[in-house]
């Protein structure tokens, strides 16, 4: 007797289906907008949160300008107070530094600089090699953080490595 899986028209078998992974941020959406005094709304909000110390109430207003050029100068970036793709760039870059790895499978016996970064934020030894101390690392933060402790970093655990190097 054979034994047949039920697939739904249009369905993909489940040994057929492909995993999506987001590299999107909380700045994706607003890299291609330019901000100014005067500016308001969500990309306004998105923007007093990163700066910290001003209110975040959606109005681009004097405040967040001065906190913008502040910002830009301790960048070494031309401080004009307007906020463009260059800073929000700067920004997602601070705030979610593993977003680019989260394609990125690493597992026991991996090496190199995205395992050393791995050993960094989570207070292991430094040696660039994924070994049992890493794993045990990566499987106690993946558990600590409600996810399935696997020991292996995958999006996930790359976006729980954004939080926790923050």
């Amino acid at each position: 007797m054979t034994a047949f899986a039920t697939v739904r028209a249009g369905a993909v078998p489940a040994s057929r289906a492909v995993a999506t992974i987001s590299t999107a941020t909380s700045y994706t959406p607003y890299k291609d907008v330019v901000l100014a005094v005067g500016s308001r709304g969500a990309a306004v909000r998105t923007l007093q949160r990163a700066l910290g110390g001003v209110a975040v109430d959606g109005v681009f207003g004097s405040v967040t300008r001065d906190r913008v050029i502040g910002m830009q100068r301790s960048l070494a970036l031309e401080a004009t107070g307007v906020v463009t793709a260059d800073l929000w760039d700067v920004l997602e870059a601070r705030d979610f530094p593993f977003v680019g790895q989260r394609t990125t499978v690493l597992r026991h016996g991996d090496s190199g600089p995205r395992v050393a970064a791995v050993q960094r934020v989570l207070g292991v030894r430094v040696t660039g090699f994924f070994d049992e101390r890493t794993r045990a690392a990566v499987k106690e933060a993946q558990a600590r953080a409600g996810l399935a402790s696997t020991g292996v970093v995958a999006s996930r655990t790359w976006s729980l490595l954004d939080r926790l190097s923050a």
